[in-house]
């Protein structure tokens, strides 16, 4: 059978090495003769160039990725916008893998898999991987009306629907994309057979500025959704993490121990962060 076509549509703000690893990714994309691929450059100057298979459009204005997906969302042509982040590289039948089983008309969205690179062996890797970070199947995207845009594929007409994105902030907006899906009668699917490779953070002060943005967005969430986002307990979240620290070292678990660390730096990010603006740039 026929199957729509697919528009693939990725965020970008970066250098000119980021954009050839990018487009490199991209091209190996296995895709109908329909299909299209997208990046929507939000730099604060044009940097991804476009080759004869990956398309570009500028994004200026706000510094959103949201705003940036609308942009490129808008820009688009098939009856599917997958969309992935810039700092995944998805397998090549990542979009057949997605509609191999013909989505039902309710079906709104399709959640694939976001996995922590192969390549990656770094300590702060596994940290995120073993927390789920970006995780759809047991992490923190796991309800029904929550999931990653790191690898989303949306039916246009749901999208447009919704009227896309909230714009206007820096975290958060996928978790209430999904929210307004849902309310607006659309139901989102699992696809654990559509894998992208997460690029994960390598250095302390990246991780937890990334957890201290998540915070921003969990507070504008949580204003926004009253009591689904709350604010992580610091005393207690600390004395907990001394005392598993403390046991995983008694018994040699000294991973373990060190990513309890981690977590203890991050529920002071996350404190830190819940009280920023999340509003963009």
């Amino acid at each position: 059978m026929p199957r729509p076509d697919v528009s693939v549509v990725v965020p970008f703000s970066g250098d000119s090495a980021s954009a050839g690893r990018l487009r490199a990714s991209l091209e190996q994309l296995e895709r109908g003769q329909a299909d299209e691929l997208i990046v929507a450059d939000n730099s604060k100057r044009p940097v991804f160039e476009p080759s004869a298979e990956v398309g570009a459009v500028r994004a200026a204005g706000e510094r959103s990725s949201y705003a940036t997906r609308n942009a490129g969302a808008a820009a688009a042509s098939g009856a599917w916008i997958l969309f992935i982040d810039a700092d995944c590289v998805p397998v090549p039948d990542l979009i057949g893998a997605y509609l191999d089983s013909p989505p039902a008309d309710g079906v709104g969205a399709l959640a694939g898999v976001v996995a922590t690179a192969p390549t990656q062996r770094h300590f702060l890797a596994r940290y995120a991987s073993d927390r789920g970070f970006l995780d759809q199947e047991t992490g923190l995207h796991t309800a029904d009306d929550a999931a990653a845009t790191a690898n989303l594929m949306v039916r246009r007409e749901a999208f447009e629907q919704i009227g896309g994105f909230t714009e206007g902030i820096r975290s958060g907006g996928d978790v209430d994309f999904c929210r307004r899906l849902v309310a607006a009668g659309w139901r989102i699917e699992r696809r654990p057979a559509a894998w992208v490779h997460h690029l994960h953070r390598e250095s302390l002060p990246d991780l937890l500025g990334q957890v201290a943005r998540y915070a921003a967005g969990a507070r504008w969430l949580n204003d926004r959704y009253p009591g689904t986002a709350p604010r992580w307990p610091l005393g207690r979240g600390l004395i907990h993490c001394g005392r598993d620290i403390a046991a995983d070292l008694a018994n040699r678990r000294f991973e373990r121990a060190a990513f309890r660390g981690v977590d203890a730096l991050s529920m002071f990010a996350h404190n830190f962060g819940y009280r920023r603006s999340n509003a963009a740039g």
